[in-house]
């Protein structure tokens, strides 16, 4: 070829090359850009994300989400205040007519700790079974010190249950044991870690489980295997209770279609709660399904997106739809009886919401009772998740221990009580209401915080990632026709410069 040949070829090659290198790195840009825009791509970005996300929660053997779940990074404090009523004589004077006056006692704080143990798996790891054991401690920092001179006047828990082995009008043989004082006054610290009594020496020996030396709320339940339980390790159905029994009661579920709904057991939570406007959490310490219900979507510690559940109260035997418990009828309390005692009739023991908080005044009014103040910040039970892994975030759950409790008509003579030989009268009296709340480690936030970011901007990120391959593509494209080209100049070098010497 002249060399004056080679001259007029090469730019019309070049820019030929050129050209189809610019389309070919548009489509490429494209391919790569175009689709992060629309719907189908921010889709898989989630789906990448909660894949991420999701295995950290996953219950498997050896998993990183077993270790948490059996170590969860929560604190948990228990708050009790006893009732201390205050017009005692007047109640048991009185008992059909007598305005009924309670005050909480002061706050006695406790740290408790739920150890899951015995772990055994089944049906190809799709379930798992454990066994629960509590240790409560006193709180270290907020437990009262002068509690230990701490008295007042609360119902006689223990002659309330044995008063119910007799008729409304008892022999004497009830008084005989259970003497004449329905009330005692007494430390509220024996009440919860434990005391003794001749009525307790005689009952002793029909009570059933650990922890029998002793009568009080906090000892009944400390350092002893309370429970076993299996559960659902399906993520979409991650702790639905399979089978339940407890060495302190003879209630027990069998098989997950105890209930004609899902129940999921109080220490696991399943995942994805965006189709999951309703819980039901099997509350072992009284037997029943509590309906924890979406409220409302909040945002905590600075970025993550919270679901805000409630409790409600509900009659399962009273529903609409039996398979929907939001369809069932919202009661002020539950009757708990066949859970605190085997030997107990049925509506003696209940459990309330903390000073009945969301009863209606009229119900307030017929109970007799003053001394509720009860308020949705101090006495309502909330839980807040986060929605991806189904952690709680915090929570506080506030329920009341009442008793339906028969009082004998009494007269005081010289100080004494006398017995009116009338028949007792039933009334309501509350025992305790607790303030448990749950807040999760500062670390595992953040850890939830980054989750949440990475879900939240998934989109964005997979803009940005295809932003860079594009610029990454175009760069090396560009520096292989760079270096192609050099090349072909340094094969035609000899022409180039003839050339030179036919121009000068």
């Amino acid at each position: 070829m002249p060399s004056n040949g080679y001259q007029r070829y090469t730019p019309g090659e070049r820019r030929k090359q050129r050209n189809k290198r610019i389309i070919i790195e548009f489509v490429v840009c494209a391919v790569l850009i175009l689709p992060t825009l629309f719907p189908p791509a921010n889709n898989f970005g989630k789906y990448l994300a909660q894949k991420i996300i999701l295995g950290k929660v996953t219950l498997q053997p050896n998993s990183g989400g077993l270790q948490t779940w059996l170590n969860p990074p929560v604190d948990t404090t228990r708050n009790y205040y006893l009732f201390n009523i205050t017009n005692p004589i007047d109640i048991t004077t009185d008992p059909s007519n007598t305005l009924i006056d309670v005050q909480d006692t002061p706050a006695y704080s406790y740290k408790v700790k739920t150890i899951k143990n015995n772990i055994q798996w089944f049906d190809d790891n799709t379930k798992l079974s454990y066994e629960v054991e509590r240790l409560i401690t006193r709180d270290p920092k907020n437990f009262p010190v002068s509690s230990a001179n701490d008295s007042g006047v609360f119902v006689n828990l223990l002659r309330a249950i044995f008063r119910t082995q007799f008729l409304k009008k008892p022999s004497d043989s009830f008084f005989d044991i259970g003497g004449f004082d329905p009330f005692s006054q007494a430390n509220p610290i024996d009440l919860l870690e434990g005391f003794t009594s001749p009525l307790f020496d005689t009952i002793r020996a029909k009570m059933v489980g650990p922890n029998t030396n002793l009568s009080g709320f906090v000892y009944r339940q400390n350092g002893s295997r309370l429970y076993n339980i299996s559960i659902d390790t399906n993520l979409n159905r991650k702790g639905q209770v399979s089978t339940f029994s407890s060495e302190l009661v003879s209630f027990d579920i069998v098989s997950p279609n105890h209930y004609p709904f899902p129940i999921y057991d109080s220490v696991t939570y399943p995942t994805m709660l965006f189709d999951k406007p309703v819980l039901n959490i099997f509350h072992a310490d009284f037997c029943r399904p509590i309906l924890l219900q979406y409220h409302r979507t909040v945002e905590l510690y600075d970025g993550i997106s919270a679901f805000e559940y409630r409790v409600k109260f509900i009659d399962i035997n009273n529903c609409t739809d039996p398979s929907d418990t939001t369809t069932c009828q919202e009661v002020d309390k539950l009757d708990v009886s066949s859970c605190i005692s085997s030997s107990l009739r049925d509506n003696t023991m209940f459990l309330s919401k903390a000073h009945f908080y969301g009863s209606t005044e009229e119900v307030i009014t017929n109970m007799n009772i003053r001394g509720f103040n009860a308020s949705r910040e101090k006495h309502d039970s909330v839980v807040y998740f986060e929605p991806h892994t189904g952690s709680p975030l915090e929570a506080s759950f506030r329920m009341q221990l009442n008793i339906d409790a028969t009082i004998d008509p009494m007269k005081v003579i010289d100080g004494e009580y006398k017995w009116k030989m009338r028949k007792g009268v039933e009334r309501l009296i509350p025992i305790f209401w607790i303030d448990q709340v749950v807040k999760l480690d500062k670390n595992k936030i953040d850890e939830l915080k980054k989750a949440g970011t990475l879900m939240t901007y998934s989109k964005w990120f997979l803009f940005g990632l295809s932003i860079i391959v594009s610029i990454s593509f175009i760069i090396i494209m560009e520096l292989c026709a760079r270096r192609l080209d050099r090349k072909k100049q340094n094969a035609h070098k000899g022409y180039v410069k003839a050339d030179t010497l036919v121009y000068h």
